[in-house]
């Protein structure tokens, strides 16, 4: 069914100062709908499986962590009941074949009583990036900015987490998407955790509108004269 887009536009109060707009023009912001990319007609459960880990971080549960994690955001970004269960674990194969096995998870669905199963692979590497930089400073002497070079100790995070929407009641793979994020931090001893949540947050928008409807705002120029 065609869904027709309310759009609420709102009025920039000053036209742009750019050089290569006209006066007489105005920006305003648009709130467009995004809807999900996968058909949600009778899916009302989720369940949450383990997650595939493709290496070993001894600092940090990741597996409990981010099973904990998608459950409490699923909850905050959908109208799905999150079955609270204790994760299944999946068995010793590529996930990407398993996810093609509609008979497995209709079995773990039938067991289970989920609409829907959301299952998981992640990549989560901890790495040395200290190094020497370069950096403008102003000097306490004389006032005038100068360039020196200095050794940082930085660390680098990197994520790559592949995820699996199937449908309970045939075990059709709907949708599945791999996400990737890398990002460095100053200073040694960071929180590993932190860090991958705060890559999980940059993701979320488009992770959990694959199942959930919302909105995303964009900028239009319009010509007032």
């Amino acid at each position: 069914m065609r869904r027709v887009a309310n759009l609420l536009v709102v009025v920039a109060l000053a036209a742009f100062p750019w050089g290569g707009l006209r006066a007489g023009t105005v920006q305003v912001k648009i709130n467009l709908p995004v809807p999900e990319r996968v058909d949600m007609t009778g899916i009302d459960s989720v369940l949450v499986t383990r997650i595939v880990l493709m290496n070993d971080n001894p600092k940090v549960d990741v597996n409990r962590e981010t099973v904990s994690y998608l459950r409490r955001e699923l909850r905050k970004n959908t109208h799905l009941h999150v079955l609270d269960v204790e994760a299944p674990p999946l068995p010793e194969q590529p996930l990407d074949d398993l996810a093609r096995n509609p008979e497995f998870w209709k079995d773990m669905s039938a067991k289970y009583g989920a609409d829907m199963i959301l299952t998981s692979s992640l990549k989560y590497a901890i790495t040395d990036r200290s190094s020497f930089v370069t950096e403008d400073v102003i000097s306490p002497i004389t006032g005038q900015r100068i360039r020196r070079t200095r050794y940082a100790d930085r660390e680098g995070f990197e994520m790559e987490f592949h995820v699996y929407f199937l449908r309970g009641r045939d075990g059709t793979l709907l949708y599945d998407d791999l996400f990737s994020e890398d990002t460095t931090l100053d200073g040694k001893g960071n929180d590993p955790l932190t860090a991958l949540f705060v890559m999980f947050e940059h993701i979320q928008p488009e992770l959990f509108g694959i199942i959930a409807s919302n909105q995303k705002v964009e900028s239009r120029i319009l010509f007032t004269e």
